[in-house]
């Protein structure tokens, strides 16, 4: 008897492309208006603290929202939340936009619109990544998750860069390109078909779906969600240990490049070559992107785990060492070569292992975690620089990546954390 057919692969797969172009849009704008924020507030007269606080509203709105925004996610259509969440990003970016044009862009306007910015941003990717195992076979998901990976990463490389030459040309033009990538990516989504979803328990009977494959609607409010997705992470040794020692890794991570600027600037170096920093940080996570797929599938979760934070601890304190500028760059855009596949084989388990109408909440924890450690890793490592200064700060970042590898080493969820399906018989394609 013929053997069944696996399934097409992901370049083949309209629903999942239309969810990627659509994210990968949206993401090209939010990069290059991630520049644009403190160059405006600084621009207009604003101090080098208030240009902080314009990332600072970004990021800390998107960590506080994630949570409910993961509820949310799991009790609503998420197609809806990702469609509304891209038109209230598109509306607020437009307004600041012509506050700008009009000459009266004051700094509460500028942090208020950051606010929106960072809980539209926090909607869209909680319901992203819950939409995902819907779009993609679990056989599947890992390469989708190595693409969505290098996703974000190009998005890193292109979006600033484009940022600040439109900031040049313009101060408006980067909120104006935003506006308009978020409202291209809205109708991008009006194009997503999404499969029936799973039946309702029996339990909730009430609970009727959408009609798009999502999470159906429960009896239990918002808090009683957030809260049930809080018993459900702490049932699940393995997903709720990665979860923690991802969020500590991407604290000292997001701190460190903080530092690593900062010190380039006081050392002298131009913009262009500060700029090459954040460049080679996304070209290194491209490239591990690309390569992830042949990683993957030769390393075990704990063992990508354990090359990715054994590895960023030897080569951080290199930092202390080499030239500030694009060779400190080289150095963390090696640690960033190794991140996609560990993502990849973490993410594509945690997916695998939760229920349908409990992904949402797993992405807003996620999101809680990771956001806030996007938040306070500038925040400790500027007040370490201010102290301390530059080499004892980065030795710090590396005493801290340290521990996490020391953690990863010993925990036994962590050393258990089961392998995924091997797709190798039906690979994804590209």
């Amino acid at each position: 008897m013929a053997a069944e057919p696996g399934p097409p692969p992901l370049s083949r797969n309209r629903e999942y492309n239309v969810l990627w172009t659509a994210n990968m849009v949206s993401q090209l704008g939010a990069q290059g208006t991630l520049i644009a924020y403190p160059l405006l507030v600084l621009g207009l007269g604003g101090s080098a603290f208030e240009a902080s606080l314009a990332e600072f509203a970004i990021a800390g709105s998107r960590a506080l929202a994630a949570l409910p925004s993961g509820a949310l996610a799991d009790r609503v259509s998420r197609k809806t939340l990702m469609l509304v969440s891209e038109f209230g990003r598109a509306a607020a970016l437009g307004v600041l936009a012509l506050l700008v044009a009009i000459g009266h862009a004051p700094l509460a306007a500028i942090v208020v619109v950051a606010v929106v910015e960072g809980v539209c941003t926090s909607l869209f990717g909680t319901a992203d990544q819950a939409l995902l195992p819907s779009v993609v076979p679990s056989s599947q998901l890992a390469d989708a998750v190595t693409r969505n990976t290098a996703r974000y990463y190009l998005a890193t490389i292109v979006g600033p860069g484009i940022g600040g030459f439109l900031y040049g040309v313009q101060r408006l033009l980067p909120f104006v390109a935003q506006a308009v990538t978020s409202a291209i990516a809205f109708v991008t989504l009006l194009f997503l078909r999404l499969p029936a979803p799973p039946a309702a328990p029996v339990s909730s009977p009430e609970g009727e779906g959408e009609g798009e494959g999502e999470g159906v609607d429960r009896p239990e409010g918002t808090l009683q969600a957030m809260a049930s997705g809080l018993r459900w992470l702490r049932g699940n040794p393995a997903v709720r240990a990665t979860v923690l020692f991802g969020t500590a890794f991407n604290l000292v991570f997001s701190g460190l490049l903080i530092a690593v600027v900062v010190m380039a600037q006081q050392d002298g170096r131009s913009g262009a070559e500060i700029g090459a920093i954040g460049a080679l940080v996304g070209a290194g996570g491209v490239s591990g992107a690309l390569a992830a797929g042949r990683l993957r599938r030769s390393l075990s979760p704990f063992t990508a785990l354990m090359v990715l934070t054994w590895a960023t601890a030897v080569l951080v304190p290199l930092l202390a060492v080499v030239p500030t500028g694009w060779p400190s760059g080289l150095v963390l855009g090696a640690a960033a070569f190794l991140a996609p596949t560990a993502t990849a084989l973490v993410a594509g388990h945690q997916m695998m292992v939760t229920p349908d109408e409990m992904r949402g909440r797993l992405a807003g924890l996620i999101g809680v975690s990771m956001g806030a450690g996007a938040a306070l890793g500038p925040l400790l490592c500027g007040l370490l620089l201010e102290t301390v200064h530059a080499v004892p700060t980065v030795l710090s970042c590396a005493a801290a990546f340290l521990l996490i590898a020391l953690g990863v080493t010993v925990t036994p969820a962590v050393r258990a954390f089961p392998a995924l399906p091997d797709n190798r018989e039906h690979p994804s394609g590209s």
